[in-house]
């Protein structure tokens, strides 16, 4: 997730949310965080980017934190719950999509 950019998390953080997957949530919050840490490591100031990411997903991890003890689609098999994460991260561009026109 380090190669994403602050629109490809917020992006695949929204996609989670709308299925609340939890898991995915908290990888997303965990980048935000290193994100963030590593700039005041540094002794800069963490980007508002970086900082607003990371307030919207641990506000929302806190909202659902029941979610953490559910296990979300029982009947899929692991397999099948990898291939819908990585579906997830791909990126879709519609200019580089073939068109009609």
């Amino acid at each position: 997730m380090q190669n994403f950019s602050f629109e490809d998390l917020m992006n695949l953080f929204s996609r989670s949310k709308k299925n609340n997957d939890y898991d995915e949530v908290l990888n997303i919050h965990e980048e935000f965080k290193r994100r963030v840490d590593k700039r005041k490591l540094m002794g800069k100031k963490p980007t508002r980017t970086s900082v607003s990411g990371f307030e919207q997903t641990l506000e929302w991890l806190e909202k659902n934190i029941e979610l953490k003890t559910v296990v979300s689609n029982e009947n899929i098999d692991g397999n099948y719950k990898n291939k819908l994460k990585k579906r997830l991260r791909e990126a879709t561009d519609i200019n580089k999509k073939n068109t009609l026109w």
